[in-house]
Order: C-alpha cells, then sequence, then structure tokens
C-alpha cells in the first residue's frame, strides 16, 4: 500500500500558533472565555504566545481547578462564549456540538465551514488509503443528533457517491441503566439496536459498516456475519479495541475486508488509524490529524511527553478559526507511538497507540454501547 502524494495534513508550524493565537486573544474580536481566562490569570498570552513550547508553556490547561473552570464553562455558559467575535461577525454555518455526557453533562464545542470542510478532505485521504470503496452505501449505527459522528458519517457516504442509512443510539440513557443497575433495560435497549440493523441489512445494499467500537465487539454474537454479505468495509469508532478483537474481524469475521478505526470527539475533532500493516500485529495506531488536531501523551504527574513506546494521559491541542482547545487532559490513556511504515514520511509528527479509558476497562462505569 503506498502513501498518497499529496496530503491534506501537515505538521503544526509556529505560524499556525500565532494566527490562532492572534484570532482568539484580539483585545477587541477575540474569544470571551479565552480572553477572561487570560486576564485572570495574568497570562498575557498575545504577547508571550510565539511557538508551540510557549503553547504549551503560557495556555495548556492543568489538569485540576483550570480544566474543571473549561468544562463546567462548556457545559453551563453560551457557547458563542468559546468563539471568537470576528469569526461569529463573518456569519457562515457553524455546527452546534455535544459530546456524549459519559463523564456528566454534556459539554458544547463548535464545528464551523471551514473546519468541517478541511476535516471531510482528510477524510477522504484516509479512507481511501485504506482502500474503503466509493460509489456504494453506508450504515450508521451509532449516536446522531447532536454527537457529530452522525452527520460526518453521512457526509462521508453521500460525498463518496452513496446514501447512508442509519441506527441511532442514546449514549446518556445507556448511561443511566448502567449507573441505576438496571440490567433489564440495558439489555433490551442492545437488542432493539440489532433489531434495527437487521431490519435495514435485510432490505438494503449496504456496502459500508459505520459502528461503535463496542457494537462492533458484540455484531458476531448479536447479528451474525451472515447478514451483511455486501460490506466491504468497516469504520468503527470510540475509544477501545483489543488486538485480538481487530484480529477476529479481519481474519474469522470479514476476511479481505479493511477495518479502519477513527478517534477523538464531538468538540475536538478525528484522528484515523494507520494503513493496516503487518508490523501493527493488530494493534490499532492512529495519526493526530494535525494541523488542526494534535495529540500529546503526557506524563500526569509533569505533564510533559512520554518516551516513544510507553504509556500516558492524552492530551487535546485544536488550533482553529472557531474554537482553541489549548491542552485539554482527556480521560484516555494511550501509547505514544513513534511513526513507521508506509505513512511514516507523509505523517511524521508523533502518533497515538491503543487509546483506553480507565474508568471502563477498571470497572468503574459501564461503558454500554461506546
Amino acid at each position: 500500500m503506498r502513501c498518497p502524494s499529496g496530503s491534506a495534513l501537515r505538521p503544526i508550524t509556529d505560524d499556525d500558533v500565532r494566527r490562532t493565537v492572534g484570532l482568539h486573544f484580539d483585545p477587541r474580536h477575540g474569544t470571551p472565555y479565552w480572553l477572561e481566562r487570560d486576564r485572570r490569570l495574568g497570562t498575557n498570552a498575545l504577547e508571550k504566545v510565539r511557538t508551540l513550547q510557549d503553547a504549551v508553556a503560557v495556555l495548556g490547561l492543568k489538569d485540576g481547578p483550570d480544566q474543571m473552570h473549561f468544562e463546567e464553562a462548556s457545559r453551563r455558559t453560551p457557547l458563542e462564549n468559546f468563539v471568537p467575535r470576528s469569526v461569529l461577525d463573518k456569519g457562515g454555518p457553524l455546527w452546534a456540538a455535544q459530546t456524549g455526557g459519559t463523564t456528566g453533562p454534556a459539554k458544547h464545542g463548535t464545528w464551523g465551514a471551514r473546519y468541517w470542510a478541511d476535516i471531510l478532505d482528510f477524510s477522504d485521504e484516509f479512507l481511501d488509503l485504506h482502500g474503503v470503496p466509493r460509489n456504494c452505501n453506508w450504515l450508521f449505527v451509532g449516536p446522531m443528533g447532536p454527537h457529530t459522528t452522525g452527520r460526518l458519517v453521512v457526509a462521508f457516504a453521500e460525498r463518496r457517491g452513496g446514501m447512508c442509512f442509519s441506527v441511532d443510539l442514546d449514549p446518556r440513557i445507556v448511561k443511566i441503566f448502567g449507573e441505576e443497575g438496571m440490567t433489564a433495560a440495558y439489555d433490551r435497549y442492545v437488542q432493539h439496536i440489532w433489531d434495527q440493523v437487521a431490519e435495514v441489512t435485510r432490505a438494503q445494499d449496504i456496502g459500508v459498516l459505520f459502528c461503535t467500537s463496542r457494537l462492533l465487539d458484540m455484531l458476531p454474537e448479536r447479528l451474525g456475519t451472515e447478514a451483511l454479505p455486501g460490506v466491504r468495509a468497516i469504520v468503527h469508532a470510540g475509544t477501545t479495541m483489543e488486538p485480538e478483537t481487530h484480529r477476529q474481524l479481519r481474519e474469522d469475521f470479514f476476511p479481505g475486508v479493511p477495518v479502519v478505526g477513527m478517534y477523538g470527539t464531538s468538540t475536538t475533532g478525528i484522528s484515523w488509524q494507520k494503513p493496516f500493516e503487518a508490523e501493527d500485529d493488530h494493534r490499532v495506531v492512529y495519526v493526530p490529524c494535525q494541523p488542526h488536531v494534535a495529540l500529546d501523551v503526557v506524563d500526569e504527574s509533569t505533564g510533559t511527553e512520554v518516551p516513544f513506546g510507553e504509556e500516558g494521559r492524552v492530551r487535546v491541542w485544536r488550533l482553529t478559526d472557531d474554537a482553541l482547545v489549548p491542552g485539554f487532559w482527556e480521560r484516555d490513556r494511550a501509547r505514544r507511538v513513534q511513526p513507521y511504515g508506509v505513512a511514516a514520511e507523509r505523517y511524521p509528527w508523533p502518533w497515538l497507540g491503543d487509546p483506553y479509558s480507565p474508568e471502563f476497562t477498571e470497572g468503574h462505569r459501564v461503558e454500554g454501547v461506546y
């Protein structure tokens, strides 16, 4: 498999940082939340931040009260507080997104028209790289509504010459079922999902299945792979996919069919799995989609990047016109991966391997259908 000669992605530059900081911290036309934080903390970002290293030192959210303030503001204040006034004044569409609500009340964020177009461009790049076919229908089994992923998948399908059928999920009610011990309600809801999937696959010609990682893990037992005789690619999103599950999907259940992972959140953005190679040993490795989004893997006690091959906590940077996310500490942990294989030269910045949420894997939360 060859990597494309041209790419919609590139490394983040200091010019990118200066442009983003200039936009969000402009005293008259900047972003209300970040300007207020700048005054409150005395960071003076407009003068002090000239490089990416400056941004890490000056702007990065701290894993404590600072991050909690940001999270609570994104839940409980008008979304316009997080968009530069200059962007709002220009008009144009802004997609108001919400997180799934698995860590508390949903957080809100925006995806502006320029960012949306860039995401569709680099998504096409990765889908083509993995051999996901064009000119066929998709089936999306995941959260629609405010969660962004559903809207993205509809755009993927239509942009690539097909239609998108969908089975909606409500991750928030599943969270309630789990937390309140409503096992029967959870089981019935999951069965309701698979009943709908079966009806669509019986009636429609589906070439690409997009599914949450958790549901994809259930698919062979709940539905059986014979229900998808025409499937030519599988795309999954969520957090955790074990290497053995990945191997079974590729070799036992859907031999010869691309299985592609997408990683991200409704408010920050997405990254795609690197091209699959034997060297992966069926571990899922993601390429952060710079210059829009950077994913650090850091030591929780120091905030510094861990060495390649070691595990740390995922920290997200988003540098776009409509939204700034300066080093948000996700709940996920992952390996920091040095680029290798056919895509290493094209995407030379650090990658992310085997992300997972400790709350789920250690049994503190009910993962449900995510």
